[in-house]
């Protein structure tokens, strides 16, 4: 089975469609969305739409949840906050049921996935100290290879081999071929807020046949959704950093 790999749309409708036609043309399998669909940008309506009208697997992201609770909300930075602010005036009721039952995790054959980590939507795995811990809960499951998650922006591949050494592998553009005997976290990036220096929309491949993953990324109509930013009113910084992929 192949596996596409998204997350962190964040409401750019330009970035998603991007995504979603190479993914079409990529032919996998099914498509697991890690969270965040709102936030940021300036499209969750249209970015909903796309979404319900596809067989894509999506998972509960701390903006997501935050969508539904303003206590949540309170606690993010002023810009992230005026933003979801936004998004819950705007985000139509009829999809206010979709995010009530989004799931926090989803496993499979091999593999979990969650937004921040199995137990929070909200932790951050950019630390040794936190890949550690996350690759320690994988090893002691026994039946788990492979953890996806998102939330950071920034795309990113983790290892534990069997001597317990944790590290990070060096991404390439082209497929990386995983070791077996080793456990993994794999970060797809950011669709619709990149912020690892490449404004493009950031995805995934995992193939579960050749254990391999590779990092994507497309170009998008970036000033089409910076358009869409200062035209709704959100704060002019969401617009500029999009071109800058921070």
């Amino acid at each position: 089975m192949r596996l596409a790999l998204i997350s962190d749309i964040h409401s750019n409708i330009e970035a998603l469609e991007a995504v979603l036609a190479a993914i079409d043309a990529e032919g996998a399998d099914l498509i697991l969305n890690l969270g965040d669909i709102v936030g940021y940008n300036a499209a969750p309506n249209d970015c909903l739409e796309l979404l319900a009208a596809r067989p894509v697997v999506s998972l509960a992201g701390n903006h997501d949840l935050a969508l539904l609770e303003e206590e949540r909300a309170r606690h993010f930075n002023l810009i992230a906050y005026q933003a979801l602010r936004w998004a819950r005036e705007t985000v139509r009721p009829e999809f206010l049921e979709f995010f009530r039952n989004l799931p926090l995790v989803r496993e499979g054959e091999g593999f979990i996935a969650c937004h921040g980590t199995p137990a929070s939507a909200d932790a951050y795995v950019v630390y040794h100290f936190q890949s550690r811990r996350l690759l320690n809960f994988l090893k002691e499951r026994r039946d788990l290879k492979v953890c996806f998650f998102g939330h950071t922006h920034v795309r990113a591949l983790w290892y534990r081999d069997v001597r317990g050494k944790v590290a990070l592998l060096p991404l390439s553009r082209h497929k990386i071929r995983l070791d077996p005997t080793c456990l993994y976290l794999i970060n797809p990036g950011s669709v619709g807020q990149p912020r690892d220096g490449n404004p493009e929309a950031a995805y995934a491949i995992f193939d579960f046949q050749e254990f391999s993953v590779q990092f994507k990324s497309v170009p998008y109509d970036i000033a089409a959704a910076q358009r869409r930013i200062l035209a709704a009113g959100l704060p002019e910084l969401l617009a500029e950093r999009l071109g800058q992929g921070i």
